[in-house]
């Protein structure tokens, strides 16, 4: 699989040129990082799992955060679904500003794959990214609330 990250990641030796190595690549954040996106593209039309983080960074709390349109707008553009994954007790993986990985339970939760709706021309209209975005965030937030029962720190 090849995944997207913070391109502040690139900068710590040699964090960076593993994740390289790994496939990964960096993503400018705060920006619509076009060469990102045509990479991400390149990648699915290569016929590579790609996984991208719609919130943009990680997140605490029991609810899903506004989502970016990035992955909806690479999925309609490469012309594949979207697969949604809800991880449960990664908070206490690895809790956000902590610099260190700690033992504990984590669940992962697949759901249905989300595809873009074609019009009767076949295209996909404009408005298609915003309704995926809309139903990608429905969707996290039912498989975060699950993964969080299955790992045993529900939502409060």
């Amino acid at each position: 699989m090849r995944f997207m990250g913070k391109d502040s990641l690139w900068k710590f030796a040699p964090i960076g040129w593993i994740l390289s190595t790994l496939g990964a690549f960096p993503v400018t954040r705060g920006s619509a990082d076009r060469e990102a996106l045509k990479r991400c593209i390149a990648v699915l039309q290569a016929g590579e799992p790609l996984v991208l983080f719609p919130e943009g960074t990680r997140q605490s709390g029991p609810v899903v955060q506004p989502l970016f349109d990035g992955a909806a707008y690479v999925a309609v553009k490469a012309g594949v679904p979207i697969i949604p994954v809800g991880i449960g007790g990664s908070e206490g993986v690895m809790p956000k500003g902590s610099k260190m990985i700690y033992p504990r339970k984590c669940t992962v939760v697949v759901g249905e794959a989300i595809r873009a709706q074609l019009d009767e021309e076949g295209r996909v209209p404009r408005s298609a990214v915003k309704d995926i975005t809309a139903q990608l965030s429905t969707e996290l937030q039912r498989l975060y609330n699950e993964a969080q029962i299955l790992a045993g720190t529900p939502n409060s």
